[in-house]
């Protein structure tokens, strides 16, 4: 355990009982290898973990076998970390590579669920410092595809339904508005030990790739415009679009 949170960077703390459970973090995972304190009373509203030989099979508490490895660490802490399912027994089949694309609607107010659900089986490649800098990328790119693409949202009507206060009230007429809301994103990636590739296509007019900011001007990350796609270039080796500009790839080595 202690080796994990050393490597993942995460804060570990062992304490003698429920009593001395502190809250001052956002995300805690409780591990246990007590089988009567599955249920300890002080604790609330956190996610409890039984390390045994055999499943407590209490409701609401999750399970590791003794001998887990690192694998079964990391897929745990992931499900905790976003609210997801964890069962152990897929650590047991380790993916050599993987390879899927997905069509994601307009569902703009949940990237980062959807962002999550597509790339959860990532943790078989990378650690998470890596990984939740992928994410942070895909999620960028997600909202820039449903929101400028689907939606057809221009930068400057974002801006002044922010400043406003209606942006909810924009996006939702666009997501009910017959001309926008049939239109998918397509997410298509692979992954194996050496690196990731990943593409996501929208199906609206897209834009003029030459108009992005400069990644060199610091000032850039000042601007509106673009600002997703800088922050998104810090986090991967390479991210190009095609000439109409409605389709990105990206890729990052290991």
């Amino acid at each position: 355990m202690k080796e994990f949170c050393g490597l993942e960077r995460f804060q570990d703390e062992v304490i003698s009982g429920p009593e001395e459970f502190v809250y001052d973090v956002a995300t805690v995972l409780y591990i246990t290898d007590d089988s009567h304190a599955l249920a300890p009373e002080g604790v609330r509203d956190i996610k409890v973990c039984y390390v045994g030989t055999e499943n407590p099979k209490v409701s609401g508490v999750m399970f590791l076998p003794l001998d887990f490895k690192m694998i079964h660490m990391r897929l745990l802490v992931d499900a905790v970390i976003h609210n997801g399912c964890f069962e152990p027994s897929i650590a047991s089949v380790i993916p050599e590579f993987l390879h899927q694309s997905f069509r994601v609607k307009n569902d703009i107010f949940n990237v980062e669920r959807i962002v999550y659900a597509l790339t959860k089986d990532f943790v078989y490649f990378l650690n998470f410092q890596s990984l939740e800098k992928v994410r942070v990328g895909l999620a960028e790119m997600l909202t820039n595809a449903i929101e400028h693409g689907n939606l057809g949202i221009t930068g400057e009507e974002k801006m002044h339904a922010t400043e406003n206060g209606t942006y909810y009230d924009l996006v939702s007429s666009r997501m009910s508005d017959c001309t926008y809301m049939s239109r998918h994103a397509t997410f298509t990636y692979y992954v194996d030990a050496e690196g990731l590739k990943m593409s996501l296509e929208d199906e609206g007019d897209g834009f003029d790739v030459l108009s992005l900011p400069d990644p060199t001007d610091p000032e850039s990350l000042l601007k509106l415009h673009g600002r997703g796609i800088l922050i998104t270039r810090m986090y991967f080796d390479e991210v190009k679009y095609n000439d109409k500009g409605n389709l990105v790839s990206l890729s990052k080595r290991f």
